[in-house]
């Protein structure tokens, strides 16, 4: 199961879960605009000549030989730190757009920081939404994040583009490691916020309401339960004598008052 937390003010939240949970929306927000604006950095390691002129015969054949010495110039010439550093961090940032999932719900720390302190939901989207997603426009990458006090390796012209940008896009800060990240990135217009796609709404198993979720919220949910059969409405709670999350079923008729004890 994958899960997508989902925070904001009360009108936020109610908007967002007919979009998101009876539509069907999914959100893949610009990389620019990233909570941690570290993302996607790396180690630029340069090519040598071989290794540039092998990669250019077998994936891009068609260049002529000016175009190529052109393009040689800008991992050998003065502005090669600019062109290998700077600026194609810059286009990375600008172009790509994140759809961030979870791989767990129950983390006190996911729910203070995007589940809006216990009032927002989590959206639990089955297994299968990493096909549904896959089959989307312009999307290049997806995978679990790694986690690691080391910047990744842009190694230039070591395989496909996946593979030279595969750990860049998909490595973040140790201390992000309690998100358990399961992320999905698409390419877009450069300066755009987010953009948005739609998937079949029964990829979503269901939803957990947060522990301060409201009776409005809990009302949306119970009413796409009818609609839904198989569709899981539940409310965090926490269990007795420690710290551990868990969370019961949503029935719209009884509301139990030890969320918190």
């Amino acid at each position: 199961m994958f899960y997508k937390f989902m925070g904001g003010t009360e009108e936020v939240l109610l908007d967002v879960f007919d979009k998101a949970v009876v539509d069907g929306s999914v959100k893949f927000a610009s990389a620019a605009h990233c909570n941690d604006p570290f993302e996607f950095k790396f180690t630029s390691v340069k090519p040598s000549r071989g290794v540039f002129d092998q990669w250019h015969a077998k994936y891009d054949p068609l260049r002529s030989a000016d175009e190529i010495e052109n393009a040689w110039s800008s991992f050998s010439g003065k502005a090669s730190g600019f062109n290998t550093k700077f600026w194609p961090r810059i286009q990375l940032m600008g172009q790509s757009f994140v759809l961030s999932l979870a791989r767990k719900w129950d983390s006190h720390l996911m729910w203070a920081h995007y589940g809006a302190s216990h009032s927002g939901f989590v959206i639990c989207y089955k297994p299968s939404v990493v096909d549904a997603l896959s089959e989307l426009p312009n999307q290049y990458a997806s995978g679990d994040v790694n986690y690691s006090d080391q910047v990744p390796e842009l190694r230039w012209f070591a395989g496909s583009l996946s593979d030279m940008l595969g750990p860049v896009l998909g490595t973040k800060s140790a201390e992000w490691a309690y998100e358990e990240e399961y992320r999905v990135i698409s390419q877009g217009p450069a300066g755009a916020n987010a953009i948005f796609e739609k998937i079949d709404p029964d990829q979503i198993a269901g939803v957990i309401l947060g522990a301060r979720a409201s009776s409005e919220l809990e009302a949306k949910a119970i009413a796409v339960q009818k609609s839904r059969k198989a569709f899981s409405v539940k409310r965090v709670a926490a269990t007795s004598g420690d710290f551990r999350i868990t969370s019961y079923p949503v029935d719209g008729k009884v509301r139990r008052f030890s969320e918190f004890l």
